[in-house]
């Protein structure tokens, strides 16, 4: 059965602009589009005929940066999200945290929030849970914090720790603290959720009748390590639930120098429901723990000539791309500090140079936070596009001149100034790095830079706030370029019938207004896949 679906509002990814017009979905194709005076008349008797009025028609939203598994557990229920100021705030929640496969797995602390330079130790979660195994996860993902019994139940000692990746297991007295950063916290937390995979087929299947509610119809699941022995992608997984899937899936395992593997999976993985997009890897940390890899020293140094550090050595990440680019695959950089972004910007030009990537595909920078604003004319690369999360510009945004300073910090998530620069935007979440950040929540932040409360007054650096359209075209078609897929991220004849339709017509709202609005349908694969009651 054909469907019409006609509405006074249709985003034009091109333009940035609406029209009033129809869609024609035939099968899971776009095959027809238009304005209102070139409705087709001979339609078969069964087309189904749908007028939305002024609510609005957009492409499917697309989330392009997640970390899926992570994500299904913590909507699953296998992890519980915990918040708070203090360790002590963060350890007292551990008795309310459900036993799941023995253990009791929690997510979202912030160190920066105790202090800098502190972190947290296996003595306070004993206090509270002393026999059951406990592994609470950072929020940024980039850590995690054991109790006693949990270290035991994974026979860490000082002798046992992994060796040739980037991390830390903090000692004191050379004894282990509970506190584990980097490749070696996602050593461990790999471990533990390993447990959870033969029940994740369903976690999945419900996780994604989740995101069609928030209009998402394609993820960007990316590795969570460069290093560790397990990036947290399963590929597996996906192919397990692609007959009942409502959300395509690109995914991005973890490059390495042996690409045996990575080869195997790139040629399996080509359908239009799940594939492999290309490889990722991670440059540097985040500047609450002092990873990120910055140009000039920390705000409040750990040590002399502290500016953090590259995960990976600079020599071998440029090995990498140009070995990623080479095989024609998209390379996607987790890059925050300054230093790591100006270096990965280079190598990506070099690698553009030499060997370019075929056409419609897209290496990306990931996260871009601490931006120096001299290398702004270094984004402007054809085949390149700045994968950024709103949410993240609110995140601990009090912290931010502590951490790197006034000066940095007022430079910080220039969103306005890469467009400027003639860069392509693409948003995504991070998920679960945030928590149930919609892409509505993405174009308000970016829009207002505030959070919904108002805070900061006026926005957090206001000079870098983005146009409606601007940041939908990102959760769209910036999005798809992320992902280096033409197929979607778009409402163009021979696209995949994956839409979204709001409420109204977002474009010239508000940011207050941005709020209210909702999603009122959202097709998949030319299908109803949620419809507000």
């Amino acid at each position: 059965m054909a469907i019409l679906l006609q509405s006074n509002h249709i985003f034009d990814t091109e333009s940035k602009t609406t029209f009033a017009g129809f869609l024609l979905i035939e099968g899971n194709r776009i095959v027809d589009r238009g304005t209102i005076d070139q409705i087709p008349q001979n339609l078969p008797v069964d087309t189904q005929h749908i007028h939305v009025q002024n609510q609005m028609i957009i492409p499917g939203l697309i989330d392009a940066h997640v970390h899926f598994y992570l994500s299904a557990l913590l909507h699953q229920g296998a992890l519980t999200h915990v918040t708070g100021l203090t360790e002590e705030a963060i350890a007292a929640q551990v008795p309310a945290i459900p036993i799941k496969h023995g253990w009791k797995i929690g997510i979202g602390w912030f160190s920066s929030d105790f202090g800098q330079q502190v972190y947290p130790t296996k003595a306070s979660i004993d206090r509270y849970c002393k026999d059951v195994p406990v592994m609470l996860i950072a929020g940024d993902a980039h850590s995690i914090w054991l109790n006693s019994s949990a270290i035991k139940a994974l026979g860490i000692t000082p002798e046992t720790l992994p060796v040739g990746i980037s991390g830390e297991a903090l000692m004191e007295n050379n004894r282990l603290t509970g506190c584990f950063l980097e490749a070696i916290a996602i050593h461990y937390l790999a471990e533990v959720l390993h447990v959870f995979q033969p029940e994740s087929p369903t976690a999945f299947l419900d996780y994604m009748k989740q995101l069609n509610q928030y209009g998402i119809t394609t993820i960007g699941d990316v590795a969570l390590t460069g290093e560790s022995w397990d990036d947290l992608v399963y590929p597996a997984l996906y192919d397990k639930t692609a007959a009942s899937a409502t959300v395509r899936a690109v995914f991005y395992p973890a490059m390495r120098e042996d690409t045996a593997l990575l080869q195997e999976y790139y040629q399996h993985y080509r359908s239009e429901k799940v594939q492999m997009g290309g490889v990722k890897q991670f440059f540097d940390g985040v500047t609450s723990t002092h990873t990120a890899f910055l140009k000039e020293s920390y705000e409040t140094p750990y040590f002399p000539g502290d500016v953090g550090m590259p995960l990976i050595d600079v020599a071998q990440m440029r090995r990498l791309i140009l070995s990623a680019n080479q095989r024609d695959w998209p390379m996607r950089i987790h890059t925050i500090g300054d230093k790591a972004i100006q270096q990965a910007l280079l190598f990506y030009q070099e690698s553009a140079a030499c060997q370019p990537l075929s056409s419609g595909k897209y290496n990306t920078l990931e996260h871009l936070e601490v931006m120096d604003a001299t290398d702004l004319p270094l984004v402007a690369q054809q085949q390149l596009v700045l994968s950024v999360q709103p949410s993240h510009l609110l995140v601990g945004w009090e912290t931010l001149e502590e951490e790197v300073g006034e000066i940095r910090a007022q430079q910080m998530f220039p969103f306005r100034s890469f467009l400027q620069q003639g860069a392509t935007l693409a948003f995504g979440t991070d998920t679960p790095v945030v928590i149930d950040v919609t892409p509505l929540d993405s174009i308000y932040f970016a829009v207002s830079r505030s959070e919904k409360s108002g805070q900061p007054t006026g926005g957090l650096m206001p000079t870098e706030k983005m146009a409606v359209a601007e940041a939908l075209y990102a959760h769209t078609a910036g999005a798809a370029k992320a992902l280096s897929r033409q197929d979607i991220g778009g409402l163009e004849v021979g696209q995949l019938a994956d839409i979204c339709i709001l409420s109204e017509n977002i474009l010239p709202l508000s940011p207050e207004a941005l709020l209210k609005v909702k999603v009122a349908a959202t097709i998949f694969d030319g299908q109803f896949v949620y419809q507000a009651e």
